[in-house]
């Protein structure tokens, strides 16, 4: 199952088969075929999925963040040009998309994929068979249909993992079985898929967690540009990453904090016993292992169990210490409550401000959950409540929500913020701010750190 990694453009380069069409003239009401991208130079920002309508909210949105054109497929550029005029076709990229070097954990000369602000997203891509994201409510009939899924998932996983840990043995069968079902939900719905993938984790450990990191990092991947094989890939390693906690002693995982050095050290140990519990599985392809190996390095050098940093950390695995991460924060530990997805997302920019994640990383993770993940209570800018019920992909701090009137028990109006020129989320109720006048000025530090990754 080893499979190459891809190598994606240079930033600078735009995605290949897309020409350049200036903002004033896209036509309203399109379907897209493929995605829409920032126009500006080396930018390549997704803007716009497949499948998404061009909505006159969507484009008063993108004239908003000062982008004047936009990259649209070729295939989609004869419906979305209102007019003849001419576009600049832009180049092939002539970068390979397929290497057949396999990256090597403690060498950066042989990383595959780079970490850059845009996504090179090819046409084998598994973001083009994602479904067009719906605005309305859930549906109950996928929600129950969704939920049984994942405790099946959840029941495989703890087989798969005691096997393996018990017994030397992978089932390597069921692994793919899980992975290739995550991955047909996620693309029929990934807000639905995501519910459940970013619940915060408090019993079932390491199945659930394993669980849902792979659930959350092949939707970052997937808004990535990565292909099927690759998830499929990143799916397993985050699957396997955590066996090695259960052949640490129990005590060091409910233990206080401080942890003292040798206990940290102990623990700290894990990567390396999980990777060498999947040592001659031949099942486990060779970018699964690099995510089981590394997913606790940090891009500044100061993780474990190597010490690694930059381009010595497979790209997968640094996808996959975001999601491993961000689920950590959401659920509670022995030493302290959990943290609101919202305070959970302002940790980890501060974080990556601060070098220890990858930026393009945290943006996947942005334009997956939304600076408001589904479920989110938030204070509107003209005082109202609202739920969060749909993310926003292409704009992740303007979510579908729902009002919500404490004095009245039926729902309330479902409203598109992406479609709205004045109405905006003032700040998440359950932030870390108290004070109400700080709630806007917090939130624009938030909104301006995502801006500039």
């Amino acid at each position: 199952m080893v499979r190459d990694q891809r190598t994606p453009a240079s930033s600078l380069e735009p995605p290949p088969d897309y020409v350049s069409l200036p903002l004033t003239k896209v036509r309203v009401g399109v379907r897209l075929t493929r995605p829409v991208y920032d126009g500006r130079p080396g930018a390549n920002q997704l803007l716009l999925a497949a499948g998404k309508q061009i909505t006159p909210g969507a484009l008063e949105g993108i004239k908003n963040r000062g982008i004047v054109s936009l990259l649209v497929h070729r295939n989609d550029l004869s419906q979305v040009n209102q007019s003849p005029v001419p576009v600049h076709r832009t180049q092939r990229s002539s970068v390979t998309s397929r290497s057949a070097m396999t990256p090597q954990p403690t060498s950066s000369a042989n990383q595959t994929r780079k970490s850059w602000a845009g996504w090179k997203v090819d046409s084998d891509s598994y973001l083009h068979r994602l479904q067009p994201q719906e605005t309305g409510p859930r549906s109950l009939d996928r929600m129950v249909l969704f939920q049984a899924s994942y405790d099946q998932a959840v029941k495989t996983t703890s087989i798969v993992i005691e096997r393996l840990t018990q017994e030397r043995r992978l089932l390597a069968d069921s692994l793919l079985q899980t992975s290739e079902r995550q991955l047909t939900e996620m693309q029929s719905d990934i807000d639905e898929f995501l519910i459940r993938g970013t619940a915060p984790i408090t019993e079932d450990y390491p199945s659930r967690h394993s669980l849902q990191t792979a659930m959350l990092a092949t939707s970052m991947a997937t808004i990535m540009g990565y292909s099927q094989d690759e998830l499929i890939d990143l799916a397993f390693g985050c699957l396997l990453h955590d066996v090695g906690m259960l052949m640490i002693p129990h005590r060091l995982l409910s233990a206080a904090l401080p942890i003292p050095a040798n206990d940290r050290i102990e623990l700290q140990k894990h990567p390396i016993i999980s990777a060498n519990l999947v040592q001659d599985c031949r099942e486990v392809p060779q970018a699964a292992r690099h995510v089981i190996y590394q997913m606790h390095e940090r891009m500044n050098g100061t993780g474990y169990p190597r010490g690694r940093s930059g381009t010595q950390i497979h790209p997968m695995a640094r996808i996959a210490a975001v999601a491993d991460a961000y689920l950590a924060m959401i659920s509670p530990r022995p030493h302290r409550p959990p943290l609101s997805p919202y305070q959970a997302i302002e940790r980890l920019l501060l974080s990556a401000r601060q070098g220890q994640f990858d930026p393009s990383a945290i943006r996947a993770l942005l334009h997956t959950v939304s600076l408001f993940p589904v479920g989110s209570k938030v204070r509107l800018n003209d005082g109202q409540i609202a739920e969060v019920i749909r993310s926003n992909r292409e704009q992740f701090a303007f979510p579908t929500i729902q009002l919500i009137n404490p004095l009245d028990p039926e729902p309330g109006e479902v409203i598109d913020l992406s479609t709205q020129s004045g109405l905006q989320v003032a700040g998440a109720l359950d932030s870390l701010v108290k004070n109400p006048q700080d709630e806007t000025s917090s939130n624009a530090l938030v909104h301006a750190a995502a801006a500039a990754l």
